[in-house]
């Protein structure tokens, strides 16, 4: 566990209802809906479960009308609260607000699909906290599986080109411009499409 004496951290997850058809549609279209869907169930149980052994976690849902979903795929344990409308970007500031108005010091937006996120990505965001303002982990696509902020920082998910290649290098430019103080995680691969699968050995 992150120890009791450091800042109240918060672990927001922002996933997909495991609902064929609305979730990882890219992998779907590549190796069919049914293996993409048992692919991202498992990925999920995987890490949040991981990540929820060490830190408080809200786990923030789209569509809005599916937390039984939700809760029949993740547990009955967990904080579970629908996302707002709006792009990416919109919702993961909205989640990060949620946390700091509530009290959390120190939060950390995950994904649900990244099967290398563990409790020691986790204990490593919290540390790199410690010295800077923004902590990112890179993906292998160019996006990133995690962000961390010692406070709310909208802007760096505005004017975001999100699910591109340039997700990464424009929040570490937008980060450069404010002057924030950034920390890089080591670089994972995220579950999107048929590579993915085989690179993680999923494809068994």
């Amino acid at each position: 566990m992150v120890p009791s004496g450091t800042q109240v951290t918060k672990v927001a997850v922002l996933a997909k209802a495991p609902i064929e058809g609305r979730a990882k549609t890219r992998l779907a279209s590549q190796v069919g809906p049914e293996r993409a869907l048992a692919a991202y169930r498992a990925v999920g149980e995987l890490v949040v479960g991981r990540v929820a052994l060490e830190v408080p976690v809200c786990v923030w849902f789209d569509p809005p009308g599916a937390e039984a979903d939700m809760r029949s795929w993740l547990g009955e344990d967990l904080e579970f609260r629908p996302q707002p409308r709006g792009d990416l970007g919109r919702r993961i500031a909205y989640a990060f607000d949620r946390h700091f108005s509530e009290g959390a010091e120190r939060v950390l937006a995950i994904g649900a699909d990244a099967p290398g996120v563990d409790a020691t990505t986790i204990r490593s965001a919290v540390r790199g906290l410690d010295v800077a303002d923004v902590v990112l982990g890179p993906a292998f696509d160019g996006g990133y599986y995690l962000i961390g902020l010692r406070a709310p920082c909208p802007e760096l998910f505005r004017s975001v080109p999100w699910s591109t290649a340039d997700v990464l290098r424009i929040t570490l430019e937008t980060c450069e411009k404010r002057h924030l103080r950034t920390c890089q995680l080591e670089p994972l691969r995220d579950l999107d499409g048929a590579a993915d699968l085989a690179a993680l050995g999923l494809d068994r």
